[in-house]
């Protein structure tokens, strides 16, 4: 019988090791496939490595269909079936806890209200939490988690299995700060590890995080251009109180308010976090807001980080690029100024007053086919 094998799927499921696999295909040999592979229209959802062997030796298997509404549901299953393993490491369960709160939250937005019961209603983060006996912070921390992880996976999967096995000790933070590097220097990294060397000790490129939540703040000079060409700044999605005392958004929010689950009206000015997953979530909603047309116009200040996901997301919508000439000097909550990091910064312009933000960019600007 052949069976399909869909790539998000059994990306779901954690790969075993060399040994791990080997008893797999012997036990499979002396004893044949006693446990049927459960299949979602002729599609593999259990049982991945099981199929690869008895396909290449010829062995004999049943399988058992089950109903789906739709590939999301299928993946809610999955991610509840690892859940309910007992081998899995911490780092392993957060992982899964992480993707069941991000695929719960899919279609809707953000941290819905589910009926339970006749009267009271419990939040997806609230439901989670209770279910594996952690708070509710811990399940949104954890989808940070596996947002993170999932970044790692895209180019450097060896060193995804290796946290996720915790065959490599990271917390949180230092997941979060791997997935912000860039492949290659994410691969220097695991050889640094495998020789021994403490993540801590190992020398990583600098990422600067420009944000309301530190003391990078935006230099007035660009936020006097902002209101130039856009006429005003209506709203902050990623500020502080003290970042807003020279932005001087209508609007701003905080992390307490949490931009990425607001509406972005009108012009909006944004100097992101940038570190991941944050910096996609918010190049994400910013596309977002823009197409629903709650955003009129935007300029965005972020590192010229042209190979990277995030920027691509921006660079891709855009109407021009600003390539700001040497690199910004931000200012820290007195308007002094705190230095500059490694790389360079481009301000990225979206909305129809083009010639006016040609007139008062200092560099390389580039226009973009507006879309």
């Amino acid at each position: 019988m052949k069976l399909r094998i869909n790539e998000e799927l059994s990306a779901l499921i954690p790969a075993l090791q060399p040994e791990e696999y080997e008893l797999l295909e012997k036990s499979l040999l002396s004893e044949g496939c006693r446990d049927s592979l459960i299949i979602w229209n002729d599609t593999i959802i259990d049982g991945h490595n099981r199929y690869k062997i008895c396909t290449k030796h010829n062995i004999k298997f049943d399988t058992q269909e089950m109903e789906f509404n739709e590939l999301g549901d299928v993946k809610k299953w999955m991610i509840n079936n690892q859940l309910a393993r007992r081998n899995l490491t911490d780092s392993q369960r957060k992982y899964f806890i992480g993707k069941r709160y991000e695929e719960e939250n899919k279609g809707h937005g953000g941290n819905r209200e589910v009926a339970s019961g006749n009267s009271y209603h419990l939040k997806t983060s609230e439901i989670i939490a209770k279910e594996n006996n952690i708070g509710e912070r811990t399940v949104r921390n954890n989808a940070d988690y596996s947002k993170a992880i999932d970044e790692i996976k895209t180019n450097t999967p060896e060193l995804a299995e290796k946290i996720l096995r915790e065959e490599i000790k990271l917390n949180n933070k230092e997941v979060l700060e791997i997935s912000d590097i860039e492949p290659e220097q994410r691969i220097e990294i695991l050889k640094e590890i495998e020789k021994g060397t403490p993540y801590k000790e190992i020398k990583k490129p600098h990422v600067a995080h420009n944000s309301g939540n530190n003391e990078w703040y935006t230099p007035i000079k660009l936020l006097d251009i902002a209101r130039k060409v856009m006429g005003s700044i209506d709203t902050d999605p990623a500020s502080s109180e003290i970042a807003n005392r020279n932005v001087r958004a209508k609007t701003y929010y905080t992390e307490q308010s949490n931009g990425l689950d607001q509406e972005w009206n009108g012009n909006v000015w944004m100097n992101p976090p940038y570190a991941q997953p944050l910096i996609q979530q918010f190049a994400n909603k910013l596309i977002k807001e823009i197409e629903n047309g709650n955003t009129k116009q935007a300029m965005v200040l972020v590192n010229n980080a042209t190979e990277t996901k995030w920027f691509n997301t921006l660079s891709e919508k855009a109407a021009a690029i600003w390539f700001i000439k040497g690199r910004v000097k931000f200012i820290d909550s007195l308007g002094n100024s705190t230095g500059a990091p490694l790389q360079g910064q481009a301000v990225l312009y979206f909305g129809e007053n083009i010639e006016v933000f040609f007139e008062h960019c200092e560099g390389l600007v580039c226009r973009c086919e507006y879309k």
